[in-house]
């Protein structure tokens, strides 16, 4: 469809006002609106901009964050993982794991196990507390992740309501969104509206098991991270 058959289909579903979720759970948002808009995956071929913009559909009361990506630091290679492992790593002794590391990091503070993000001008750099690192993420590779990853996006936006127990959403707001913004997304970094998630332990073996690394953004900053934004409701 075109953006301004989007438009339209949109504003038709507005105007149905409050609808039954179509499944329960987180996912029943999305899946609502897709079936309202009569696609079947969450993405939309949009022909008047040359490629497919993918449909994220969220509450407007939620307050948690989503993945934007996952993007490995540099230097590549196992040293890294182990390095952050032996130096801010913790053991528990339920799960048989030697070190393992899940932590959050942010800009603002170091967290528990004594890491944080630094920004930079061509870089977002990891900082550990009384450890010195070179383990960063060029602009560069964020900037190819993020746009491979959300090259457009329509954004909408409903308020919820329980109707005997069973939740109902009303559409209300949409935009589209394509243009990525570094300038934007480095201001989110340093201010704690995108953070970086590491999620890795070490097996019985010796070796590293890295669940990847994760850039998370507050669901209602999202719509900050792009340069175009066309209001569709």
């Amino acid at each position: 469809m075109t953006l301004l058959e989007l438009k339209r289909k949109l504003r038709a579903i507005q105007a149905l006002g409050f609808v039954k979720t179509h499944r329960t759970g987180d996912t029943g948002i999305g899946k609502t609106l897709e079936d309202l808009l009569g696609i079947k995956e969450n993405n939309i071929p949009l022909p008047d901009i040359g490629e497919i913009a993918e449909l994220k559909a969220y509450r407007k009361n939620a307050t948690s964050m989503l993945t934007l990506f996952t993007l490995e630091p540099r230097p590549k290679g196992g040293d890294r993982d182990r390095v952050l492992l032996d130096s801010f790593g913790y053991s528990k002794r339920d799960n048989g794991r030697s070190k393992e590391l899940h932590s959050t990091l942010s800009c603002k503070r170091y967290n528990n196990q004594g890491l944080k993000l630094k920004v930079e001008k061509d870089k977002v750099r990891v900082v550990g507390k009384g450890r010195r690192l070179n383990i960063y993420w060029d602009m560069e590779d964020l900037q190819k992740k993020f746009e491979a990853k959300l090259p457009a996006l329509v954004y909408a936006l409903a308020d919820c309501k329980e109707v005997r127990g069973v939740e109902h959403f009303h559409f209300n707001q949409a935009f589209f969104l394509e243009g990525f913004d570094f300038e934007h997304f480095k201001s989110l970094v340093k201010k704690d509206a995108i953070v970086v998630d590491f999620r890795m332990f070490y097996r019985p073996s010796g070796s590293v098991r890295n669940h990847g690394t994760g850039f998370r953004v507050k669901i209602k900053q999202l719509y900050n991270c792009f340069d175009t934004k066309v209001e569709l409701i």
